[in-house]
């Protein structure tokens, strides 16, 4: 198992430091370009729709063709992507290198789940998960750092060279310690019926509004990520140097909140977690809100409320996922890969609202509040769709 996780480490790592490690440059990167902070905000929201469609595709595929095949084509992809946006002169250039970057990243990812799911289920399975989001909350905390480094002491463009490392790991490590993991025998041909099942699996009300849940706490981090750039170096002229120790509150969140909603949803179930994870994420945009009101922009009233929305949103994008899965059975993966697409898409979209009103905390504040709330109405509007128990015994999932 130790050996499957570091083969799969680069598969996991493109994503997270993908976006994580280019967003401390990107000041820098407007004010070269002559370009606008909404206009900056379409590289990473670009990314996140372009992660979110490519999800719905790499898996069928994969399912089709093996595991090594479309592996080697996202890693070229990102490559390709990296080489764009370090020698871009324009920031239309730079978005096209971010798409065709987010195409192999978010291939690469889904590719490590289907190859983590090729080869353990059950127990082991759920164990090597979690070393695999592990990588996911890493990155926060370790991304921005070194991400801040590069752009001070050698501009910009290295924040994407360096990225180059994860390509030649996927092929020196992945390719040689596990090769293909899906025999002929289990390849399913790639038809038509592909959207059916994504339409049929869409229109599950439990599966529907779970994915929701994900939805609105992957929203948080993101945006985050997206206006924290904005806010720490331009409004506020804090050094560039120390934008990663701030960011860093968005992986403790993360990190934090896995680690607490493993114990709740065991205790409360998968319903009630969702039901704790919209209160919380609810409280901190409300503290938040109330914080900026009384006293304006603040790094304390960013970083701080960031916590509590983290935490919440850990909470609904797990059990949410978790809830997401519970009318399936052969069609899991499609419907993990539907509801992990959805989150992104949904993400993306909310940055594209959001770009041209980065002035405050408000972007932040103000969707944790309106999407908890909507999710704490359909969830108790709905209760009798979402009551989910986990049983000890095989560790299914039942929807009474």
């Amino acid at each position: 198992m130790l050996i499957t996780f570091f083969a799969l480490f680069p598969l996991m790592l493109a994503l997270p430091f993908g976006m994580d490690i280019f967003v401390p440059a990107v000041p820098s990167i407007t004010q070269q370009f002559h370009s606008t902070d909404a206009m900056m905000q379409m590289t990473l929201n670009l990314f996140m729709l372009t992660t979110g469609v490519i999800q719905l595709w790499i898996g069928p595929f994969s399912d089709a063709k093996g595991r090594v095949l479309p592996a080697l084509v996202c890693a070229f992809g990102f490559t390709v992507g990296c080489l764009v946006c370090a020698y871009s002169q324009s920031i239309s250039t730079l978005i096209l290198g971010r798409i065709i970057q987010a195409m192999g990243a978010g291939g690469l990812l889904m590719l490590g789940n289907a190859i983590a799911r090729d080869l353990y289920s059950g127990d082991e399975l759920a164990k090597v998960y979690s070393g695999l989001n592990g990588v996911v909350a890493f990155s926060p905390l370790l991304a921005p750092f070194i991400g801040a480094y590069l752009d001070v002491y050698f501009g910009w463009q290295s924040t994407f060279l360096i990225l180059l490392l994860i390509p030649a790991l996927v092929i020196t490590v992945y390719f040689p310690i596990l090769g293909e993991t899906l025999p002929h025998a289990r390849r399913i041909n790639i038809t038509g019926h592909i959207l059916n099942r994504y339409s049929d699996i869409i229109r599950n009300k439990t599966f529907l509004l779970y994915t929701l849940s994900g939805c609105f706490g992957m929203s948080y981090f993101y945006i985050f990520c997206t206006i924290s750039p904005v806010i720490i170096l331009k409004l506020l002229h804090l050094p560039e140097l120390v934008y990663g120790y701030y960011f860093a509150f968005m992986g403790a969140s993360f990190m934090l909140g896995s680690i607490l909603c493993a114990a709740v949803v065991s205790r409360l179930g998968i319903y009630k977690t969702c039901l704790l994870g919209f209160m919380i994420s609810f409280t901190g945009g409300l503290w938040a809100l109330i914080w900026h009101c009384l006293y304006g922009l603040s790094i304390n009233n960013f970083v701080y409320p960031m916590l509590l929305m983290g935490i919440g949103g850990v909470f609904n994008m797990g059990a949410g996922g978790a809830g997401a899965m519970t009318p399936f059975g052969h069609l899991s993966g499609s419907a993990a890969a539907l509801s992990q697409s959805m989150r992104f898409l949904f993400a993306g979209f909310i940055g594209l609202i959001i770009a041209h009103f980065i002035q405050s905390v408000l972007p932040l504040a103000v969707p944790a509040i309106v999407f908890s709330l909507f999710g704490l109405f359909f969830f108790i509007y709905e209760k009798k769709h979402l009551i989910v128990k986990l049983t000890s015994k095989d560790h299914s999932f039942i929807v009474h």
